[in-house]
């Protein structure tokens, strides 16, 4: 089986201890509300759970991910809290089920203060940890400030309570915590993720080929690394398709990289191609000019040529349009595609 999990969140022998859990636990001590902030697929919300799990606690995790509407916003924090709670409030049209929920009346409607004001008293005898994840999509709610008000205030009246928070989108967070007019205004300290030390990760990605009958030449790193611009995830789904095409008592070698690089791109192509019809022309060029280029002066000379961007207005405007369809994200100063396998299939394929 291969031993890369590249979906979901990781734990036991799939995940990797970093050091920022020691940095959670401290800020456990001290009582404290963590933004946990960071690239996406750098195992924010592995590091989380597994942080969590291995403490003697009560952990509820609510994701937020396709929370549209304030109704399935309250339900996702219901289904959360359900499994310990023996008495809830009703959530009309909601199939939360679970032994011991009593339910009010076919009518009525959990407001997310009911169901918040529940999280205090749900063991006493053991700290409570609730870890909101994927928080940024509360901002699509029609009434976002109102609810993001309503969680805020109750939030605050909970100090035996800690709450952590991340998502996918770092620019979307930071909206929530540090825009002033934000009910969320500086109420977290905020926590960096970024990517795991590389001789450890290598020392355990190299260690994963060994335990299942392989092995891996390691000039091969610095070209993955590279590729993948050292996200944790990517990484791993990197080596998740060399394992898939090696073979048992075989090592992977350069040639090997360069076919399964062809292979990846040659399955993906006509889903690349798709995603490349749906941009402007302007858009085009600009992801063009993001997958050959290698410094960060976006309206420099050399990034207007390499991309065929006619003003640096043109260029802003491209960059603006491929982030809000999360085609790219800032790293640092560099703006770099979500999927690396897009970048070299642009990089590759379009002339």
């Amino acid at each position: 089986m291969n031993p890369f999990k590249i979906d979901g969140i990781v734990d036991g022998a799939d995940y990797m201890p970093r050091k920022e859990g020691e940095a959670l636990l401290e800020y456990h001590k001290a009582g404290r509300n963590v933004l946990v902030r960071g690239p996406r697929r750098t195992g924010k919300s592995s590091l989380v759970v597994n942080t969590f799990q291995a403490l003697d606690c009560l952990f509820i995790r609510v994701d937020f991910w396709g929370a549209k509407t304030e109704a399935r916003a309250v339900e996702k924090i219901a289904r959360a809290l359900a499994p310990f709670c023996r008495k809830m409030p009703t959530l009309s049209g909601f199939n939360i089920g679970g032994i011991g929920l009593q339910w009010k009346s076919p009518e009525a409607i959990a407001s997310v203060e009911d169901l918040l004001r529940l999280v205090p008293g749900l063991h006493k005898k053991k700290p409570v940890v609730v870890f909101f994840d994927e928080f940024q999509a509360l901002l699509d709610l029609p009434d976002a400030d109102q609810f993001l008000g309503a969680l805020r205030s109750e939030i605050q009246a909970q100090p035996e309570v800690q709450y952590l928070f991340a998502g996918s989108n770092q620019n979307r967070l930071m909206e929530i915590f540090y825009a002033q007019r934000s009910p969320f205004f500086k109420s977290a300290a905020l926590m960096e993720v970024g990517s795991l030390e590389r001789g450890p990760f290598v020392e355990w990605l190299t260690a994963k080929f060994i335990d299942t009958g392989r092995a891996i030449d390691p000039r091969l790193w610095d070209a993955i690394f590279e590729l993948t611009h050292a996200i944790p995830g990517d990484v791993q789904d990197v080596c998740y398709h060399l394992w898939n095409d090696s073979g048992e008592g075989r090592e992977v070698g350069p040639e090997d990289f360069g076919a399964t690089l062809r292979r990846v791109l040659h399955e993906r192509a006509s889903g690349y191609e798709g995603m490349w019809n749906m941009l402007t022309d302007n858009q085009q060029k600009i992801a063009i000019g993001l997958a050959r280029y290698r410094d960060d002066k976006y309206t420099s000379g050399e990034f207007m040529q390499l991309s065929g961007a006619t003003s640096p207005a043109s260029v802003k405007r491209g960059i603006e349009a491929l982030e809000s369809k999360g085609l790219i994200w800032m790293s640092g100063r560099h703006w770099i595609f979500s999927d690396p396998f897009f970048a070299l299939w642009i990089s590759n394929s379009v002339e």
